[in-house]
Formats: structure tokens, sequence, C-alpha cells
């Protein structure tokens, strides 16, 4: 981890993102990017000052924006890490992969504030950022003061090949000093005796440390029940999982389990494209 991004908008949510990635960075020596979209009517930028007073309400936002981000860029510099601010206009996902790419983000952490309905579908900024971003995302919900990170839920089938994303998992563990959790949820529709899940999981531990890692098996209706109900079981501060960046009309009728747990966990959560290198 070198390089974060934190996208905000100085929500609540965006505040818990924030802080989680101040003390990330610290604890990674890592450089921290602020970045804001501020949606007007124009740029605002290359509006004539003279006719800034035609329009006080969104003068007052884009100042309002200005100071936040300089009140995070104090925050940073007061911690001792390099920062830099970022102030965009009317730009929507596009503008946080193309920030990503030019500055060769290596850890994305945002805020969100949860999906339902229409917002499955259509996807908010968040989730698009998680389903479409080759660099890890941890998604923040609730405000965590300070980061105590101990337990750790991994979850998967352990089928597939997804090695290159579980080492940047056990990374993120190692850095935090936190226990990882393999978990592998046993439904109606896709079951597996225990001894052979586990047969499954060990062979796809041998190339990591176990004493860090516990192995287990949940029965649960759906995968992202059995992985709620899991975590809340043993109290984990963090899921993680893996996802696969499934896009056009395989989203719409079957979004991610990812993306699922990432609207409906209060728990962070922290996304691992598989085609990630």
């Amino acid at each position: 981890m070198k390089k974060i991004l934190v996208p905000t908008d100085f929500s609540d949510c965006a505040r818990a993102a924030e802080n989680l990635a101040l003390d990330l960075a610290k604890k990674a020596n890592a450089e921290i990017h602020f970045l804001h979209i501020f949606n007007s009517p124009f740029d605002w930028v290359k509006l004539p000052l003279e006719k800034e007073k035609l329009y006080p309400e969104i003068k007052h936002e884009f100042l309002k924006a200005e100071r936040e981000l300089n009140n995070l860029v104090k925050k940073a510099t007061n911690k001792g890490l390099k920062v830099s601010q970022f102030l965009t206009f009317n730009k929507g996902r596009e503008e946080i992969d193309k920030h990503i790419k030019e500055h060769e983000h290596d850890f994305i952490i945002m805020g969100s504030h949860g999906a339902k309905g229409a917002k499955v579908i259509i996807g908010s900024n968040t989730q698009k950022v998680v389903r479409y971003s080759n660099q890890p995302v941890l998604v923040v919900r609730e405000d965590h003061k300070k980061l105590k990170v101990k337990n750790i839920v991994f979850a998967s089938n352990f089928e597939e090949d997804v090695h290159i994303s579980f080492k940047k998992i056990i990374e993120f563990a190692d850095l935090l000093g936190a226990s990882v959790h393999l978990l592998y949820v046993n439904t109606p529709f896709n079951f597996k005796e225990t001894d052979e899940a586990e047969t499954t999981i060990r062979k796809f531990l041998k190339t990591y440390p176990k004493d860090n890692c516990s192995i287990n098996i949940y029965d649960a209706l759906n995968e992202e029940r059995g992985i709620m109900k899991f975590s809340n079981k043993i109290s984990a501060d963090l899921i993680t999982m893996t996802t696969h960046g499934k896009t056009g009309f395989m989203q719409m009728i079957s979004p991610s389990i990812t993306e699922k747990i990432v609207n409906h966990s209060k728990l962070p959560v922290l996304s691992v494209n598989v085609n990630s290198k």
C-alpha cells in the first residue's frame, strides 16, 4: 500500500472513510489523495469573477468544499503524511477511474450510504468503483474513531484462482496485525459435506502461513446471509471478498455477492478484484 485514494463528498460515511484512510496511511507510511467531485450547472473555476455573485448558493458550496479539503490536508500533514487534494467538476465514477490510472493508486477507501431498490440495479458511485476497479476498494458505512481491526472474514468458495487477491488480503491483515477467518458458506443449492469443504480450504491455504488463519464452515440459506451471520457471531471487524467486475445485463439480473455485502453490511468491506495484479 503506497498511495491511497479517498473520494469524498464530506457526508458522515465519507468522514468515516477519511478517518480510516488517515489511520491506514499512517500505519503503511502511504501517500494519501483526497478527491471531491463538485456538482454544479457549470465549471465554477471558469466562471468570470464578476458573475460569481449571481450564484451565491453555488459559491457558498464551492468555498465550503475548498475548506473541507484544506482541513483534510491539514489533518494528514499533522500526521506527517504526504498528501494532495483534488477538486473536479460534474464528473462521476469515470473521474475516479481516471484519477486512479493517472496517479497509480494501489488502494481506494470510500464511504457508502448503502443501497436499496433501484439503486441496487443502477448502482451508486461506490458500487461502480467496487465493480470496475482493479485495485482493492475498502468501503465504510459507520464511523470508526480508531482503527481496530483484529478479526477479518475472508469469504470464498476456494475453488477459483483467487490466490493473488488473497495475497493482498494477507498483506492487509499483516499490516493491521489481524487474524483472517476463512469462510465457506454451505447453502442448500451448493452443499458440501464438512470434511470436503475443509479439504478444499486446506488445499487453498498450502502456500500461506496458517498461524493467523482459521478454517470455518457455516450453514445458511444463501451466501450473503451466511457471511453476515458468521461475521456477527465472531464479532468480526472487517469482511473481505473478491469480485469479478461483472457488468451489463448479468449485473442487472444478478448483482455480485460482494456488492450485496457492500450494500447491507455495517462492517467495513474490502473488495479485491480477481483480475488485479
